[in-house]
């Protein structure tokens, strides 16, 4: 859980690093952009330096070129400051663009901007810019940002893992205290529990409690002992697991060979419940796990199949590789129908279907404990119904191999 909080936290600061990065490099470039197209722009309507002057015209900032076109059709190049563009080739553009309606554009070929003017007396000029040093300034721009972006991104990533390991320090602090809180109470419930228990069924077997009702009452509290012993059982086992204090052992697993075996312990408790049981495995399914905590996750499936499923109702067990670097596990069974809510929260600690309350044993910690079974393989569990009967439960599992 810790650990899956700080991912968390980790994805949302670099999120919004990206975002704050990009909003930042875009509104450059296009500030940049916005100020060449004005310094064009200003070149255009500055008026042309007059001969002998001595003041530093603006526009030499920007190169520009004007080709003037008269009544009669006389194409003349007034001046030209762009050095890689002839006369020539000025007049050649300035000819293709006549039949052109835009009177400002670019003649990206040339790496020239221009803008027409028309005049009462039929005279038409085109006045060019260089484009040349505003494009390459801006993939200059585009490269630098990219570079800075990654680089500080990397940066970030480093700073945001020290970050997360702050932030989640309270949260980790409140965390282990549960645990450790559950795991204690659990330790001094078992003692009493097992008492209570042993009294108990010795009192039931001595035969000395006559009354009906009596021994009706010492039933029930033989009963609630050992429910309530399974639970603390099943606590002591989920602190032991949040606890993290053994490492998860990783050897290859035939999977398929655990999943045979635990199909074959269900099918005698099915058979009395007047049920069916069916299996379709593919063989030596191989995955680096636990073998124990693998069988443990497919007894809790089949298990919560046969605990919820209609009466009557068949259950079927599939395996399969969905390709050469994971396989899939679902368990079908058919009850009634989960909804929306029930299949995302279903998961989680002590939530039980609202119809099976009262009605089907358990604690609402099974499904939880499959779940952190999964999550320690790096695997997926969810669940599907058809809205009708039928509820699924899947788990995908990354394999090592598969085998004929």
């Amino acid at each position: 859980m810790i650990r899956g909080l700080r991912r968390k936290l980790i994805v949302v600061l670099m999120t919004i690093l990206c975002l704050l990065l990009v909003a930042v490099f875009v509104g450059m470039f296009f500030s940049a952009k916005v100020l060449f197209e004005r310094r064009s722009s200003n070149a255009f309507n500055k008026p042309p330096p007059v001969e002998g002057s001595t003041d530093r015209p603006y526009f030499i900032a920007v190169p520009i070129a004007t080709v003037t076109i008269d009544a009669f059709g006389n194409y003349t190049v007034t001046q030209n400051q762009i050095h890689y563009v002839t006369d020539e080739e000025l007049i050649q553009i300035a000819a293709s663009l006549r039949n052109n309606p835009d009177g400002v554009g670019t003649a990206s070929t040339y790496d020239l901007r221009y803008q027409r003017y028309v005049k009462p007396d039929g005279t038409v000029s085109y006045s060019f810019t260089d484009t040349y040093i505003e494009r390459d300034s801006l993939n200059t721009q585009i490269t630098s940002s990219v570079v800075i972006g990654i680089g500080a991104l990397a940066l970030f990533f480093l700073v945001s893992i020290l970050l997360s390991r702050w932030m989640v320090k309270p949260v980790e602090r409140a965390w282990n205290k549960q645990r450790q809180f559950i795991a204690d109470a659990s330790h001094e419930l078992k003692t009493p529990l097992t008492v209570i228990l042993s009294n108990a069924e010795m009192l039931a077997e001595s035969g000395t409690v006559k009354d009906k009702t009596n021994r009706m009452r010492l039933e029930n509290i033989r009963a609630e002992s050992k429910r309530m012993k399974a639970l603390t059982d099943t606590l002591l086992s989920i602190a032991h697991g949040d606890s993290n204090q053994k490492k998860p052992v990783h050897e290859p697993v035939d999977f398929s060979f655990v999943l045979s075996g635990a199909v074959l312990m269900f099918e005698p408790a099915v058979f009395d419940q007047g049920r069916e049981i069916s299996s379709e495995i593919e063989d030596h399914i191989i995955v680096s796990g636990d073998q124990n905590q693998l069988r443990r996750l497919a007894d809790i499936l089949i298990d919560n199949a046969i605990r919820y499923g209609a009466d009557g109702s068949p259950i079927f067990v599939r395996l399969a590789s969905g390709g050469k670097k994971e396989a899939l596990l679902s368990v079908v069974s058919e009850g009634t129908p989960l909804s929306d809510e029930d299949r995302k929260r279903i998961f989680e600690r002590f939530y039980r279907v609202d119809a099976s309350r009262g009605q089907t044993t358990g604690f609402g910690l099974g499904l939880s404990i499959a779940s952190g079974i999964t999550e320690e393989h790096k695997g997926k569990i969810w669940a599907e119904s058809d809205g009708e009967k039928r509820n699924t439960f899947y788990v995908k599992l990354p394999v090592q191999s598969v085998s004929s």
